[in-house]
């Protein structure tokens, strides 16, 4: 329950800036998310799993700009090919920033986007290596693309992609859970600045496909399916990669 009262409160925290007189839209959906993951200083072996993700979402179309931003949480149980156990829990904070431009084919917007992306890995069998985990920041350019059909014009598909290569992040060290720099005598503060790395030209990257169906209903809400895509490699002085498939039902509520 705690998660999902501090997921509603980031997501209040993010709306409020958009702007007023806009065309806004509440976005909520539920799914099933299939994942893989990689935590390298730990071990090179694939982990895998399936369960339920939830998102929920918050969009402010203009003429001319369009924000939005989604809040992911899941939960699940991964294992590797020999049978060793992982419970990851993935949550994250996505915005996009979406402009209208003259010289633009009309179903096309450009813009960027920013991810505050959280996995937290706790392995079965570890001891000194509960939790693992990696926190990041990253910023990257951003592409929609929308259309509607139908007789009235009451389907739309559309679908996004962003590609963050500049960022910052934030691990656990190898051996125990804490960063390298929390492990000696020294100011906290301190030691969380020095735990931060910015990110190498293309040696971390996040990268994201949204693909949406919907059905326009009479109130002007809407109904529709989606699949999200999501791929994150992180690579500092230890690595992690995971990459994950997320197929989900949602509905759009206009404000």
């Amino acid at each position: 329950m705690k998660e999902y009262l501090i997921l509603a409160y980031l997501l209040l925290l993010h709306s409020w800036v958009f702007a007023q007189g806009n065309q806004r839209t509440i976005f909520l959906n539920a799914g099933t998310q299939n994942t893989w993951e990689k935590d390298f200083a730990y071990s090179p072996l694939v982990y895998k799993g399936s369960s339920n993700a939830f998102s929920l979402g918050y969009g402010s179309a203009g003429e001319k700009k369009t924000e939005e931003v989604y809040i992911h949480y899941s939960r699940l149980p991964m294992e590797n090919a020999f049978g060793a156990e992982m419970t990851a829990t993935h949550a994250s904070v996505i915005a996009y920033t979406f402009y209208k431009a003259d010289w633009l084919p009309e179903k096309f917007t450009l813009g960027w986007s920013n991810n505050n992306a959280l996995s937290i890995r706790n392995f079965q069998d570890a001891q000194n290596f509960n939790p693992r985990f990696d926190f990041h920041t990253s910023f990257g350019p951003a592409v929609a693309y929308q259309t509607s059909f139908g007789k009235d014009q009451q389907w739309r598909f559309s679908s996004q992609a962003h590609w963050q290569v500049i960022g910052f992040l934030f691990s656990a060290s190898y051996v125990t859970s804490p960063p390298d720099p929390f492990l000696h005598d020294q100011p906290t503060f301190n030691a969380f600045w020095q735990s931060i790395r910015f990110f190498q030209p293309f040696r971390q990257q996040d990268l994201g496909i949204l693909n949406q169906l919907f059905y326009e209903l009479s109130s002007g809400n809407e109904i529709g399916i989606g699949y999200r895509y999501h791929y994150t490699s992180l690579e500092n002085a230890q690595r992690s990669q995971r990459s994950g498939g997320n197929y989900f039902f949602q509905l759009n509520f206009k404000l």
